[in-house]
């Protein structure tokens, strides 16, 4: 799990999700935030995927523009909580929304503003 401790709470960076999109459900929570083994991470905590049957991959995006984009890989469908890292020395501060896009055809299945 991500520890938040020592971190100004109005600095996390996170976001709710329970939406459905194109017949498949996503809830759980997303956060920017210092993993304590070091560096940064985009934490999902009790993230619930239901009725999606292909592979999905993370992007860190500008305003949810993959080409503006970090690809953090492929998404854990098995576990509920992961962390996916941030490259080292990244400034984060442009980046304002995770994008979750179906690894065959690349299509953006859900964008969750932090």
């Amino acid at each position: 799990m991500a520890d938040m401790s020592g971190q100004d709470p109005s600095e996390i960076t996170m976001a709710t999700v329970d939406e459905e999109r194109k017949g498949a459900t996503f809830s759980g929570t997303v956060i920017l935030g210092i993993d304590p083994e070091g560096g940064e991470v985009v934490f999902f905590k009790d993230f619930l995927i239901e009725d999606y049957k292909g592979e999905l991959t993370a992007y860190l995006a500008t305003d949810g523009d993959i080409t503006k984009s970090i690809d953090l890989g492929e998404l854990d469908h098995k576990s509920p909580s992961f962390r996916l890292p941030i490259p080292l020395l990244t400034d984060t501060l442009p980046y304002n929304t995770v994008v979750l896009s179906d690894k065959k055809s690349k299509k953006k299945i859900l964008t969750i503003n932090l």
